[in-house]
């Protein structure tokens, strides 16, 4: 059954893509890079600035502004009975240090054009929405990333994270302190948080759409996350006079590591992503045998079951393969995977059909906002292709005509879920 009103469908028609694309051409100003990318870090100068500019694109239309105490920031159109939970629209305005134009931006403007649309197809709906720009969820600047989306959604205390210190050397609460300080926006206190539903627009960040010809991507949910730490320990030997039979070489011990753990990705359905991040090594000089070496592993899978799989052979090959060294391994972190609701992902459905847009299904495997907020109420993303699938570059790329369509259904899908009957 089509789920779309007209209120939905008239709301969809008014949003305006070059008013979208120009609100976004102007956010990416702030960081911009001189090769047509964005170095945008969280709580920096640069994203002061992007909220700020947000805060002056809703004064001017009438719309109220407002930031809690982990710096987000909402663009609020009133509703009828503004007392209850508003319908949310939020992604990130933090880059990567060499990201891109579109990546988080492009789902905090698009609310902000949904806002737009509704004024000029001159609906009241009986709930309020906002636009959202969620703190940090990138994670360049300091760990862990989706900093305001957890606190919002009580998956993390914000307490622990403010403790925290970004790669600059600053505390990560003084930070938050001062751009809540620096921002044209209300207070509003983070305790008084509600959600009925949260919606993403996002760029998909891969190439599955644009090489399918698919507009439209209706996330079915979110692959979990576990990072990891392997720490070897070898021994320090001199490289010119120590044979190969005595050595305890951590660097050859990690690569045994990795060859072992490497097919694993080579499964047919070619889902399971694991990544050899960050390599330290000591001494790390070219004339001594390493006597230490440190590598993270970032591991990703739609099912938490197969995650602890692969990590108890993570943990069997680092205890086999590294004799004569030694090693441990620590889990730094896990973020679970989730799923959202079908009622969700058909009104999304629905949405793309009654614009004849086509869509299909698929899974995010990257980490957004929305797998925090999807614990505490009904939450959906929308992905619209990227050129090539490339992102967290200055190459980043999405067509003007593409994001205009992914908000026209993000605009159609949050009218029909401010209109079900369990609104």
């Amino acid at each position: 059954m089509n789920m779309i009103g007209e209120n939905a469908k008239t709301v969809a028609a008014r949003v305006d893509g070059a008013r979208q694309w120009r609100l976004l051409m102007e956010v990416a100003q702030y960081g911009a890079r001189d090769d047509g990318g964005v170095d945008r870090p969280a709580l920096s100068a640069h994203d002061v600035a992007a909220r700020n500019h947000l805060v002056d694109w809703a004064s001017a239309r009438g719309l109220s502004a407002y930031q809690d105490d982990a710096a987000n920031l909402f663009i609020r159109l009133e509703g009828r009975n503004p007392d209850l939970p508003p319908l949310l629209m939020g992604s990130h305005l933090d880059s990567q240090p060499t990201g891109g134009k579109f990546d988080g931006a492009y789902g905090v403007i698009a609310g902000c054009e949904v806002l737009a649309a509704i004024q000029d197809a001159g609906i009241v709906p009986d709930r309020s929405l906002e636009a959202v720009s969620w703190t940090n969820e990138e994670g360049s600047r300091f760990l862990p990333g989706a900093t305001g989306s957890s606190a919002f959604a009580g998956t993390r205390q914000l307490a622990d994270m403010r403790d925290k210190q970004t790669v600059d050397g600053s505390n990560v609460g003084q930070e938050i302190d001062a751009v809540i300080a620096a921002t044209r926006a209300q207070r509003r206190s983070l305790a008084a948080a509600s959600a009925f539903a949260h919606l993403e627009a996002h760029i998909e960040q891969g190439p599955v759409l644009e090489r399918e010809n698919i507009r439209i991507g209706i996330v079915e949910g979110i692959q979990g996350v576990m990072r990891l730490r392997i720490a070897i320990s070898g021994e320090a030997a001199h490289a010119g006079t120590t044979p190969h039979a005595l050595r305890k070489d951590a660097v050859v011990a990690m690569a045994r590591v990795i060859d072992t753990l490497d097919p694993l990705t080579r499964e047919s359905e070619d889902v399971l992503r694991l990544t050899f991040g960050r390599i330290e090594v000591q001494p790390n000089v070219p004339n001594t045998v390493p006597e230490s070496a440190v590598m993270t592993i970032d591991l990703r899978h739609p099912s938490g079951e197969e995650i602890e799989r692969v990590f108890a052979l993570i943990e069997t090959a680092a205890i086999e393969q590294v004799a004569p060294c030694t090693a441990s391994v620590e889990r730094i972190s896990m973020v679970a995977p989730v799923a959202f609701p079908e009622a969700v992902l058909a009104t999304i459905e629905a949405a793309a059909s009654a614009l004849g847009e086509n869509a299909r299904r698929i899974v995010s495997g990257a980490g957004h906002d929305s797998l925090h907020l999807a614990r505490i109420c009904p939450t959906g993303m929308v992905f619209v292709p990227c050129e090539r699938g490339v992102s967290h570059n200055p190459a980043e790329a999405a067509s003007s005509d593409d994001l205009a369509a992914g908000t026209r259904v993000l605009a159609a899908a949050a009218m029909a879920l401010l209109e079900s009957p369990s609104s």
